[in-house]
């Protein structure tokens, strides 16, 4: 049977749209980095039980997605983006393998401050910590804990200032390792399984990061029952707040500023096939003593003072509570 020229012509079209061919399929790569990602939000996220995840399923297998790697990737990630922050889950993330070694490779951005204020007060400052870099991270700790040491050695301290304002995050650990020298060992706080109500403590040790032993400095404070004066802000977020939650529920402990940024769920890391990492938010956090952050932190005095200098309103009001009889 001979096929007319009007037919052949539709028929050659449709072999060679775009649209059916086989070379703008998803790849293999992007197939299964889908089927990954499902399978670790549904049984991972601290977010699971509030979403739909059989229409999620049916979605994601509509997509737009080509053989293109990465377009498809980055298509996936916006798509289960947008669904975990619906959800309520605001901290969750994807970062690629080059972006994390860009990171890792770059000069640390900020520095720990300190300074002593007179009166026998010693102000501590606590930046974020960036790195994705185990030696730069003991550097973060150990500058932290060398401003400790050398403000109480040659001073006469009555009080402590620990300033998290505008600490947006990064690596919880190195704080906490620094600040280690306020404080006696022991549970810093916990992670809190949501629908379980699980408890995993975090430990903070002298001479650690995160369990591990580091070559930091040992210094602990000469009195470590002075009072502490914790600094909060409303772009104190993610582990800042960590390092916030680690000194509440300690009896000379007192914090002032704003609520927090809202970032007090940790996120757990989850290597992606494609050399991406997925960082999910898996638990929110609890002080020493239990009481849960699933939002925010509310100091115990709110000072309503963005300035996030060494002589602003509250600093004002620590330093009033600091040097009270």
């Amino acid at each position: 049977m001979k096929i007319p020229a009007y037919l052949l012509i539709i028929l050659c079209g449709l072999l060679y749209n775009p649209v059916y061919s086989q070379s703008n399929s998803p790849s293999r790569t992007t197939v299964k980095l889908n089927k990954e990602i499902f399978t670790i939000l549904k049984n991972k996220s601290m977010f699971s039980d509030k979403l739909d995840w059989r229409s999620i399923q049916e979605e994601s297998e509509m997509l737009s997605l080509t053989a293109n790697d990465s377009t498809s990737k980055q298509a996936l990630y916006n798509f289960y983006t947008e669904k975990l922050r619906a959800a309520g889950d605001k901290h969750s993330f994807f970062i690629s393998g080059k972006r994390m070694k860009q990171i890792a490779e770059s000069p640390v951005a900020e520095r720990p401050q300190g300074d002593y204020l007179g009166d026998g007060i010693a102000w501590v400052k606590v930046p974020r910590c960036l790195s994705f870099n185990e030696v730069k991270d003991a550097h973060f700790a150990d500058t932290i804990r060398r401003i400790i040491q050398k403000l109480d050695t040659e001073n006469t301290i009555a009080g402590w200032i620990v300033d998290l304002r505008h600490n947006t995050g990064g690596n919880m650990w190195p704080m906490l390792a620094g600040l280690n020298a306020l404080v006696a060992d022991g549970t810093a706080g916990y992670f809190v399984y949501g629908s379980i109500e699980k408890k995993q403590p975090w430990l903070n040790e002298n001479g650690k990061i995160s369990g591990k032993s580091a070559s930091i400095s040992t210094y602990k404070v000469k009195n470590n029952s002075l009072k502490i004066a914790v600094l909060l802000d409303a772009r104190t977020g993610s582990s800042g707040e960590m390092a916030v939650v680690s000194l509440l529920g300690l009896p000379n402990v007192k914090s002032f500023g704003q609520t927090s940024a809202g970032y007090t769920t940790a996120n757990y890391t989850f290597h992606l096939s494609n050399g991406d990492q997925l960082q999910l938010a898996r638990t929110y956090v609890a002080d020493r003593t239990g009481k849960g952050y699933p939002e925010n932190i509310r100091p115990d005095v709110f000072i309503d003072d963005l300035s996030n200098t060494r002589n602003d309103r509250v600093i004002d009001a620590a330093k009033a509570w600091l040097l009270e009889k």
